[in-house]
């Protein structure tokens, strides 16, 4: 059974937290964060760089995710366009 990943955060959370389970997922099969922190932001909203690339496929098979979430496997992006969140993966296949 996929794990519902929903358009929006829970009211009163930070605008990445419905993202959460994908970051928390994502480093459980080996990825990491580029930085000391999961979560950083700028001008354009919160972000998560990963060092690893996103196995899109294996990320479809455990999550469905909503049409507000944009994957694009090329530019290797999780892009939440309902709230300007985004996780990035890195260049690497491995750690």
């Amino acid at each position: 059974m996929k794990l519902k990943i929903n358009d929006l955060p829970k009211q009163g959370t930070p605008d990445y937290s419905h993202l959460i389970p994908i970051v928390d997922y994502l480093f459980s099969t080996g990825n990491a964060s580029v930085n000391d922190y999961d979560w950083g932001n700028n001008r354009t909203g919160y972000f998560c760089h990963l060092k690893n690339k996103i196995d899109f496929h294996d990320l479809l098979e455990h999550f469905e995710l909503p049409p507000s979430i944009k994957l694009n496997q090329e530019s290797q992006t999780i892009d939440c366009m309902n709230t300007y969140s985004i996780i990035r993966g890195g260049k690497s296949e491995n750690c």
